[in-house]
């Protein structure tokens, strides 16, 4: 009997441990702007967004998330300064800068705990990103569609100890520095 509750108890502790959510895609939510986004997840009917602050006027410095149960702030650390941002969310602070100053295609994200290089496939072509540092798997981002970056495709597979506000700076940086600001 003692074996029994001992492997009920083990069991119900699996169960009771929830996985991180992990990004599987992100579209505009209009198709003549890149101001506001929908954001799909695993996990089954639901979605989240990513909206531009400041709807009116030519602002882009300053973002919301809310997806399922994380929400957070996106801003740029100093105005009209798209080389540094900071992503702010449930007890989490990411940084993000470019690695090279002036160039867009090659990123640096740290939370304090993880450091990731976030980099564009092609210089000249930001529609494939990649993660160069396997340690904490896998995450790649392009577009379903050569040329239209309206939709775009998430292959998250990073370990789950990576902050949900870290995934969210990764996909949110390939998604501003990837489409026009109109």
């Amino acid at each position: 009997m003692r074996i029994g509750l001992t492997q009920v108890f083990v069991l119900l502790s699996f169960v009771a441990l929830q996985a991180q959510e992990a990004y599987f895609g992100i579209s505009s939510r209009e198709d003549d702007s890149f101001a506001d986004w929908i954001v799909f997840t695993d996990v089954e009917d639901e979605e989240g967004e990513i909206t531009r602050r400041w709807r009116f006027g030519d602002d882009w410095s300053e973002w919301d998330y809310n997806i399922g149960e994380y929400s957070g702030t996106i801003k740029m650390k100093w105005k009209d300064d798209p080389s540094q941002w900071e992503v702010r969310g449930d007890g989490d602070i990411v940084n993000i800068r470019t690695k090279w100053r002036g160039d867009y295609s090659e990123w640096r994200l740290s939370d304090g705990t993880h450091t990731l290089t976030l980099i564009s496939k092609y210089r000249n072509v930001n529609e494939e990103w990649f993660v160069r540092e396997k340690t904490y798997g896998k995450f790649q981002m392009y577009t379903l569609y050569e040329g239209d970056r309206r939709d775009w495709e998430v292959i998250d597979e990073l370990d789950e100890n990576v902050s949900f506000a870290m995934r969210t700076a990764l996909v949110f940086i390939v998604m501003y520095h990837g489409t026009p600001k109109f």
